[in-house]
């Protein structure tokens, strides 16, 4: 079974490569961008299961890059986690708002860097999952496919 792949965005590469060490060290295959622009780069060459977002970047913060994730189809439902050193609730709120799924403080803890990007790639890795299902069941039942669902109560 592959590893679940997460991208790590900051402009510090120390962090980066803190956060790569952590992730890596629990069975988690992670890449690096260093701005929101390289981030969007990345994501189109190889989509993460997650993505760990630092907000105060050059050329791109995290709240804009989230948002730009957002307004792509492809690329809307990635989920985010957002990190800030700004812990206060206006920020967090705002880390919320601009559609990111969840925020960690820094300095950032170990243990619950790991909880919040398992949940998070697991999440979509299932959804995944059933999309693909999803489709199967889509071609294997033609056009009885609607009305399956309709007999099996999902519309």
């Amino acid at each position: 079974m592959a590893k679940p792949y997460i991208l790590v965005v900051d402009d510090n590469r120390i962090t980066t490569k803190l956060l790569r060490r952590y992730l890596e060290a629990n069975g988690y295959e992670a890449a690096e961008a260093y701005d929101g622009v390289e981030c969007l780069e990345k994501v189109a060459e190889r989509a993460p299961d997650a993505i760990v977002l630092d907000v105060m970047m050059p050329r791109l913060d995290g709240y804009e890059t989230v948002k730009k994730l957002r307004e792509n189809p492809d690329t809307a439902k990635l989920p985010v986690v957002i990190v800030t050193a700004l812990n206060d609730v206006a920020n967090q709120l705002k880390a919320i708002e601009s559609g990111s799924d969840d925020f960690l403080s820094k300095p950032i803890e170990e243990k619950l860097l790991i909880a919040k990007v398992k949940l998070l790639s697991t999440v979509n890795m299932e959804r995944k999952k059933a999309q693909a299902l999803q489709q199967l069941l889509q071609q294997a039942a033609g056009d009885n496919y609607q009305s399956l669902l309709a007999s099996a109560g999902i519309e």
